[in-house]
């Protein structure tokens, strides 16, 4: 706007400058005869050129000038690709034929944002928004960024066509392709949702609430995958707003509670600690962890229940060592976004102020993924609970990914085998092969190694002879509510005792 009005005021200042001459000329002229008076003239005619001249200039100056702030009003200005409100203009335009809406958004960018930081998160946009619009542009389709690791496709044609089929196909491709940067290589795939115009929804609020529903379910069925919107979607939607709403009374209302799942050393057979997991009993009825476990990650609810169960696990602790007089170890999971809060360390310090619990009778299992997302700085943290005296222990080992190097300046005491390579370890020799080399890993790094998931005496007998330590899985016990536990630790001292 200010150059604009600049613009106008110099025009206006040559304009005067015009007038100005021209009235000084007609007083020359007047003056003047024959030769004088042509050249007067030539002047003249030379000056209003040059002001002609300018005029243009200027002209043109806020033309560009207009024309850039167009483009930067409807633009992203990190990729250059047009972006939400130039998409919801588009879809407004739409003539009544189908056409079909794709929401995309990158897997896992805030972990790669985490591990290389914003700038390589920026550049890896860019480029990969390059991809994703050549792809799109290859089969009709228009490109647009909305925000963040989020973008919009809009094809021409219905969502179940051939062409919809293989225009997916290629931008799912060259989008799976290696990205590389600062000796960086980074492997991307997309979740993506689809609805089709005006099928599914005629106005463009309509139209991108189906999409982002057939998102988010792209999303929970793990990413990499195509989702196409159906009304059932919205259902889902709705009652995942409804249990996320429930669940946040939760804790207030006492409907959480925690069941215990016995360990146990193969070397002498008996009790060796619990793992403490979360149930929630909602209306008399539990509600599976697989179904509120991810909502309240998603939500961030986690954090607030996190601090929870530690809390119930240092009751319990004060409990069953008054009630026995024996030291257990109690194992509590630690999910991603509690252990990334920056109130984590400070509620664990409070909370061993407060009940006095050995800290060596808490073990803490952080998955190897969540580590290896900012490794220095778990480095850090994980010292500094070993400080407190708590145990650490690596959980769902082999499932992520890590560094063999980072591996072994983490202060870990103990390795957990996942049960996806326990449960046919007995049958696949690969997965047999798998398990041998973690306890061996674990054992030269001087940590113990557990396995769960151990259902049958069969694979017990295998983890017996390949010397992995300790056990936990359905064939010593199920998980027990807190009763039973105890009865359960009881019945292990008596056995012991005899």
């Amino acid at each position: 706007m200010s150059t604009a009005w600049n613009s106008r005021r110099t025009a206006y200042a040559l304009l005067v400058c015009l007038i100005a001459a021209s009235v000084a000329l007609s007083v020359l002229i007047e003056r003047s005869t024959g030769a004088g008076m042509t050249r007067l003239v030539h002047l003249f005619d030379v000056v209003a050129l040059l002001t002609g001249a300018f005029l243009l200039y200027h002209v043109q100056a806020r033309f560009r000038v207009e024309q850039q702030l167009a483009y930067q009003a409807g633009h992203d200005p990190l990729t250059g690709l047009a972006h939400r409100r130039s998409f919801e203009a588009r879809l407004r335009s739409l003539p009544a034929r189908p056409h079909t809406v794709v929401l995309g958004t990158i897997d896992r960018f805030s972990r790669i944002v985490g591990g290389y930081g914003h700038g390589f998160g920026d550049r890896m946009i860019i480029g990969l928004a390059r991809r994703i619009q050549h792809a799109a542009e290859e089969c009709g389709g228009e490109v647009y960024r909305l925000d963040g690791a989020n973008f919009a496709i809009l094809y021409q044609g219905r969502r179940d066509s051939p062409e919809f089929d293989t225009a997916i196909g290629a931008l799912r491709a060259r989008a799976g392709q290696p990205y590389v940067c600062e000796s960086h290589e980074v492997f991307t795939t997309l979740s993506l949702g689809a609805v089709c115009y005006p099928q599914d929804g005629a106005e463009p609020d309509v139209l991108l609430r189906n999409a982002d529903a057939a998102l988010q379910a792209a999303r929970q069925a793990g990413g990499d995958t195509l989702v196409r919107y159906s009304e059932s979607l919205n259902a889902q939607a709705g009652q995942r707003l409804d249990l996320e709403a429930q669940l946040r009374r939760a804790v207030e209302r006492g409907e959480l509670e925690l069941h215990y799942q016995p360990q146990q050393s193969l070397s002498h057979g008996g009790l060796i600690g619990f793992e403490a997991l979360i149930r929630w009993r909602r209306g008399g009825d539990l509600v599976a962890p697989g179904h509120f476990i991810p909502l309240a990650e998603e939500s961030g609810l986690i954090v607030s229940i996190g601090e929870w169960v530690l809390e119930e696990v240092c009751r319990q602790l004060s409990v069953w060592q008054a009630d026995s007089g024996r030291r257990l170890v109690i194992a509590v999971n630690i999910s991603p976004r509690q252990f990334a809060a920056p109130g984590f360390l400070p509620h664990i310090e409070a909370l061993l102020a407060a009940t006095h619990i050995d800290p060596s009778c808490i073990e803490l299992e952080i998955t190897e993924g969540v580590m290896m997302e900012n490794a220095e700085s778990a480095i850090v943290l994980l010292q500094r609970l070993r400080a407190l005296g708590l145990r650490l222990s690596i959980d769902d080992f082999g499932t992520g990914f890590s560094s063999l190097a980072y591996l072994s300046r983490f202060p870990i005491d103990k390795l957990k085998i996942d049960q996806s390579f326990v449960r046919d370890m007995g049958t696949v020799k690969e997965q047999s092969a798998i398990v041998q080399a973690t306890i061996g890993l674990g054992h030269s790094l001087g940590m113990t190694v557990i396995a769960e998931g151990v259902e049958t005496e069969a694979q017990r007998a295998l983890l017996h002879g390949w010397q992995c330590d300790e056990i936990q899985g359905y064939h010593y016990s199920r998980p027990l509510p807190a009763k039973a536990a105890l009865n359960f630790l009881h019945g292990s001292m008596q056995l012991r005792a005899a």
